[in-house]
């Protein structure tokens, strides 16, 4: 192993360590938090989906989908009528669903390696139950906010997936899937693949929501962005508290954080995907999304007032016994915690 590849490898372990050792309390507040959330919100939500994704892909209800949806598929997207589910179930089921899918097909050899990386740049969405029941009902106090959010969002992917169409070669004609499995094989397969695709999930949610709670030291000028940068659910939160308008959580929402970047790496990784063309399209979303949702307020101007007299603004104490290089040292860790899983994924 050279040199540089050692040093990438140990200073995220020295880091994680030297968080650990240094702040243990903190660290396993917000792991404890975390469990919670993945207990009562992100398994409930997201594991149905990633069963009905292998299921969809596996029985045989992809390619008769991928029949009634080619037209539109082809005329809008460029893409053939199997990629119809990774788009539908990417907009519906959360952050991870799509990008899953669209890997599946590229494995069963439904789609192309080019038309692949292609739903993964922009089948990467926040589901409905997540925006309009976490962040509009429980942290916004508005289910209209929640709704304007999410139609900020799925129109900003809608719009990245109609722009790669430019991008590349024409769709090929379809092709024809492997031979669907039988009901029972199909649903068991379905099952084991998704309990399996969820422990790495959560254990992303885990450690990024430890690093978090660590963070909370902090300026509050300086925690807030950060947290957003890294952790969408706690970088909403914390945005709401602060009565940070509409269009910034669209941008949040649309941009995804580091932890859910995290948490679709191997499927990226899987469709060979550019971990520069994946930020790209990422802070592109974010940034459709907020004008998106700037758009909508002026046709419905009553839902930013109900933001901000339902939301408040609560701001935290000021701690600042933390130096702001430890934030940057973290960021700096994810980032080469990423580059090194890929390199490991694809030696």
């Amino acid at each position: 192993m050279k040199k540089r590849e050692w040093v990438q490898r140990l200073l995220p372990a020295v880091l994680l360590l030297a968080l650990l050792l240094c702040y243990p309390q903190e660290m396993v507040r917000g792991i404890r938090s975390a469990l919670s959330l993945c207990g009562t919100a992100v398994i409930p939500s997201l594991f149905p989906f990633f069963v009905l994704c292998t299921f969809f892909v596996r029985s045989g209800l992809c390619d008769s989908f991928g029949k009634v949806s080619s037209p539109v598929m082809r005329r809008v997207f460029r893409l053939p009528g199997a990629a119809a589910g990774a788009v539908l179930l990417g907009l519906c089921g959360g952050f991870p669903v799509g990008t899953r899918m669209a890997a599946q097909l590229y494995k069963g050899g439904s789609v192309t390696e080019a038309q692949a990386q292609r739903l993964c740049l922009f089948c990467v969405a926040a589901g409905p139950a997540f925006v309009v029941g976490t962040v509009g009902a429980e942290m916004l106090r508005s289910r209209t906010c929640g709704w304007i959010l999410f139609g900020s969002l799925t129109a900003a992917n809608l719009t990245v997936g109609i722009l790669l169409r430019f991008i590349g070669t024409a769709a090929a004609p379809d092709k024809k899937i492997p031979p669907c499995l039988p009901l029972t094989q199909s649903i068991c397969e379905a099952v084991s693949d998704a309990g399996a695709g969820m422990l790495p999930l959560c254990a992303w949610i885990l450690l990024f929501s430890g690093i978090c709670a660590v963070l909370e030291r902090l300026p509050q000028s300086i925690y807030v962005p950060l947290c957003c940068f890294l952790e969408v659910t706690n970088g909403c939160r914390i945005a709401a508290q602060n009565g940070v308008s509409l269009p910034v959580i669209a941008a949040i929402l649309g941009f995804g954080g580091l932890s859910v970047h995290c948490q679709i790496l191997p499927y990226i990784t899987q469709c060979g995907v550019k971990l520069s063309h994946f930020f790209t399209s990422r802070f592109v979303c974010g940034a459709l999304a907020a004008v998106n949702c700037a758009a909508i307020l002026r046709f419905f101007p009553q839902a930013a007032q109900t933001m901000l007299l339902q939301s408040g603004r609560v701001v935290e104490p000021v701690r600042a016994s933390v130096p702001v290089s430890v934030a940057l040292l973290c960021t700096a860790a994810i980032f080469i915690l990423n580059t090194a899983c890929v390199r490991e994924i694809k030696t």
